[in-house]
């Protein structure tokens, strides 16, 4: 592994800072999909699934230009794609796909101090633009490990809708109630076993840093994701034969609004989706 942060393509050298790490084929099988949906009755009911996940991250063979009035920003681009399937089933059904891309904004003061942003599309007619900003630590990350994936707001009463968040785990490496667990845990056996992280780059976006959400018209009446927000921790290890190799955690809550009962317009819950995984390159 190399800690530059240009790569050169088509003859041209790209800075990509940052971003540079996430450059790869990965591949991840500990992962796990937590959302909330309606039963159709009147009430929900909690889905949680473990999945695996091949994610393909490549350089834009050229920046991005985005004129301005009295400058181009040339955007350095990586484009990636996603495809997660289910593995609590003996089929490995597909359980998402996503494509998108990952910029490196050269010009964050004409960005609000932002200096990443992440483009997604989801086939379920979601359009994501989230911006925020990257930085690198020695050592391994610093998750949240106190983030709780309750609903929020001025919830209604429907008898047993917290049950299976707050009863006996289905999987017990996942907690619906404290998800990034699942990473920090994946990490600490890791490091128990002779592996050290020598150092971490964090991405952090949100839709809520002068980005947002476009969704169709069905999603906007029956689930309308409202916030999406994304931590994805680039982590350099190595072992004790000195070894380097790179792994990738991350943790992503996308805020649904689900309406309560068709009868009663205008109220909803806003169900956290989560998504937790740890993925490592693939040769």
């Amino acid at each position: 592994m190399t800690d530059t942060h240009s790569v050169r393509l088509h003859g041209d050298e790209i800075d990509f800072k940052n971003l540079t790490g996430l450059i790869g084929n990965w591949h991840g099988a500990n992962g796990f999909n937590l959302i909330a949906v309606p039963d159709q009755k009147g009430s929900f009911e909690l889905l949680i699934d473990p999945y695996t996940e091949d994610l393909v991250v490549n350089a834009v063979p050229a920046t991005t230009p985005n004129r301005g009035l009295t400058v181009i920003e040339n955007i350095p681009t990586l484009q990636y794609s996603t495809t997660i399937s289910e593995t609590a089933d003996s089929k490995n059904s597909l359980m998402h796909v996503e494509g998108g891309f990952w910029e490196l904004s050269t010009e964050s003061a004409r960005n609000a101090g932002f200096d990443i942003f992440r483009i997604a599309s989801v086939p379920h007619g979601n359009a994501v633009e989230a911006m925020g900003t990257s930085s690198v630590s020695d050592g391994p990350p610093d998750f949240d490990i106190g983030f709780n994936a309750l609903p929020t707001g001025d919830l209604p009463v429907l008898r047993g809708y917290t049950d299976q968040y707050i009863g006996a785990p289905k999987y017990p490496d996942f907690s619906p109630l404290f998800p990034t667990h699942t990473l920090s845990a994946y990490l600490q056996k890791q490091i128990d076993g002779g592996l050290k992280v020598t150092k971490t780059v964090t991405l952090r976006v949100s839709t809520r840093n002068k980005g947002g959400i476009a969704n169709i018209a069905s999603i906007r009446t029956n689930a309308n994701a409202t916030e999406f927000d994304a931590t994805f921790w680039i982590e350099t290890l190595e072992d004790q034969d000195g070894h380097v190799f790179r792994q990738l955690q991350y943790f992503q809550r996308i805020m649904i609004d689900f309406p309560v009962k068709s009868d009663l317009p205008g109220q909803t819950i806003s169900w956290p989706h989560v998504n937790v995984n740890t993925l490592t390159t693939v040769t």
